[in-house]
């Protein structure tokens, strides 16, 4: 299931402990809420982060993250309630 592109499961596993069920949190106090940046943003910084492009405590959680994953993670966060 890990190749399959799941936004909810991948945020759940992966993204959820930091910035929250609702992705409303700050990540370790310096990541904006995820809840308030558009998908195409979240589409971009992911894929930045994943391939090193930005650093930080939470690349790991995105570095092996595909193209199509990330998208539908974007898709994911951009539908929770604001």
């Amino acid at each position: 299931m890990a190749a399959q592109a799941d936004g909810k499961g991948i945020y759940q596993q992966r993204c959820s402990g930091c910035h929250g069920r609702l992705a409303d949190k700050k990540a370790m106090d310096q990541a904006p809420a995820l809840n308030t940046l558009s998908e195409d943003v979240m589409i971009e910084g992911l894929k930045a982060r994943r391939d090193g492009k930005i650093e930080g405590k939470g690349n790991r959680a995105k570095a092996n993250l595909t193209d199509e994953q990330i998208v539908e993670l974007a898709k994911f966060i951009n539908g929770l309630p604001k």
